[in-house]
């Protein structure tokens, strides 16, 4: 069975080019494993924590703009520079074996090939996850809604904290302001207007009252 795989990945094809290609074989079947490997994770949710998550924790607007900079890249460089390599190793491959290309020649067109298909990965996926992050919702739902204090939240309008919140059917946290006392972390608290900055304005919730989902 595993000279079977072997030869249909092309293993006997590398072997009998030389050496080169051998190694760009190993470097392209690797670095493929690896991808797709990666890409599954990212499908079954391993990178999570760049998105909403209903019923659970949460990013606000601030962090999704950190997601659309620096931060997205660095989150998706494993994957691009897996990327580099399995075009590198597929392409010097195929630079050897079927272009009939010399070793340095082989080299370089590999090189430029990997490089390619690194930044094909890295700017595609940074575009979906922007796409994911940036997925409309109204804030104004949120007026009327009860939530909990995520981060104590000073009194008579003097200071910023922090709710969680159910907006357009996703939880997220949200800055808050309030122009009663000052809301400790867990406090429950009713939604009653929303700023132009998206900064919600709240108010102590009675006794009784549950935090809706």
């Amino acid at each position: 069975m595993s000279s079977y795989i072997l030869d249909l990945i092309g293993w006997d094809f590398a072997l009998g080019t030389g050496m080169d290609a051998v190694i760009f074989f190993g470097i392209a079947v690797f670095a493929t494993l690896l991808f797709m490997f990666r890409m599954a994770m990212m499908m079954l949710g391993g990178d999570g924590g760049h998105a909403d998550l209903i019923g659970g924790d949460a990013l606000d607007a601030h962090d999704l703009d950190a997601m659309d900079t620096g931060e997205s890249f660095n989150a998706f460089s494993l994957l691009s520079i897996t990327a580099f390599f399995m075009g590198t190793g597929w392409m010097g491959l195929a630079a050897r074996a079927t272009f009939g290309l010399g070793g340095a020649a082989s080299i370089a067109l590999s090189v430029v090939f990997g490089i390619s298909m690194m930044l094909l990965a890295s700017f595609g996926i940074m575009y979906v996850k922007r796409l994911e992050g940036t997925n409309e919702y109204d804030v104004k739902t949120g007026i009327g809604r009860t939530a909990k204090v995520y981060l104590t939240i000073p009194g008579k309008g003097t200071g910023m904290g922090q709710i969680e919140v159910t907006i357009s059917g996703r939880r997220k946290i949200m800055s808050a302001m309030t122009n009663g006392d000052d809301l400790k972390a867990f406090d429950l608290v009713r939604v009653v207007n929303v700023g132009d900055d998206q900064v919600m304005w709240v108010e102590k919730c009675g006794a009784g009252e549950a935090v809706q989902s």
